[in-house]
């Protein structure tokens, strides 16, 4: 997707330095994002507002899906997810702890395997 915002903005003849104003973040921000780094939804709609164009033609011709394997490319967490994902049915909830995953920087996925871990080996006390 980041790609896709590059070549929007290339397209229309825009600098960062120009989008990055226009968003009032810094031009590094844009280069982020533009680079590969998650945008948020509200930011997606701040460029498609920018660019003139539907929110659709940014995912066009993007995968329709992405699977954890894809997703999760850190060592350890693609192994585990692969166990997890073998070892239980896929359940809503799974795919969702997927799709959030998937989102996360590598280090957020480290921390989140981590939690995830440790509820295995304690029993949570719930209301």
């Amino acid at each position: 997707m980041g790609a896709r915002l590059r070549e929007l903005r290339e397209a229309m003849g825009l600098s960062r330095q120009a989008v990055a104003e226009a968003l009032q973040v810094s031009e590094s921000r844009i280069q982020h994002h533009e680079g590969g780094e998650r945008v948020p939804a509200a930011r997606l709609w701040q460029f498609c507002n920018i660019y003139g164009v539907d929110v659709h033609e940014v995912f066009g011709g993007l995968p329709s899906s992405v699977g954890p394997q894809a997703a999760l490319a850190e060592p350890g967490v693609r192994e585990a997810g692969a166990r997890f994902e073998t070892e239980t049915a896929a359940t809503p909830e799974l795919c969702a702890i997927m799709e959030a995953a998937a989102q996360l920087s590598p280090f957020e996925q480290r921390l989140a395997l981590a939690a995830i871990r440790g509820m295995g080996t304690r029993k949570l006390k719930r209301p």
